[in-house]
């Protein structure tokens, strides 16, 4: 191959990275969204719930969703600044 072409199929493969790593920040940034309506809803929820046992399960659910998000937020901002 020359020289061109070469440099092209160089930078189709950095270009498609750069791709790949749009659409998974995209996709990080749509299940943050959803995990944060799901912890509001539970947070209602539980101060609604009377029931002792059932507001312990609601907290546990909500703490899961809590580290979850914390944990895909620090992946966001990661890959937004890669970006």
């Amino acid at each position: 191959m020359k020289t061109p072409k070469l440099l092209r199929k160089i930078q189709e493969f950095i270009d498609s990275d750069i791709k790949q790593q749009r659409e998974h920040m995209k996709s990080v940034k749509e299940i943050l969204k959803k995990l944060k309506k799901k912890q509001t809803s539970y947070k209602e929820k539980l101060a609604l719930e009377k029931d002792v046992e059932t507001r312990k399960q609601l907290q546990k659910e909500l703490d899961i969703i809590f580290v979850q998000r914390k944990k895909g937020l620090k992946v966001y901002k990661e890959l937004k600044e890669n970006d």
